[in-house]
């Protein structure tokens, strides 16, 4: 899998926070900061299931700048959010992030999808 593309960066600010994020009710984010050379260094990934305004405005102070995707619905926030912890490996997110409340949604890198062996062709 491929980490979702997120939109920004935008500044970590309340201003910017409702720009980027309106209408959302569901998304994720990646917090950090630009380089000299234009690169995007990620320090934290999340996700917001309801209220993403709310949960972004609680991370302002702890990175400089974010990025973002809105998602349709809160399981596929949660697989982009999987995809982004477990390619950008961020120093400030300690654990593993959590799946919305109620869903049995499992993280695709920590528990890969077991296949069937196939049936072995029988020959005459």
């Amino acid at each position: 899998m491929v980490a979702p593309k997120l939109d920004g960066p935008y500044k970590l600010i309340v201003d910017d926070v409702k720009s980027a994020t309106k209408a959302s009710s569901c998304g994720v984010w990646a917090l950090g900061s630009l380089r000299q050379d234009g690169r995007f260094v990620v320090s934290f990934v999340g996700a917001s299931y309801g209220e993403p305004v709310r949960d972004l405005c609680a991370c302002i102070g702890t990175a400089p700048q974010f990025k973002w995707k809105a998602t349709p619905e809160p399981e596929m926030a949660f697989l982009h959010l999987c995809e982004l912890f477990h390619n950008f490996h961020p120093s400030g997110n300690f654990s593993h992030p959590e799946r919305p409340n109620g869903s049995r949604l499992r993280c695709p890198y920590c528990e890969p999808v077991r296949l069937r062996p196939l049936a072995t062709a029988r020959h005459r």
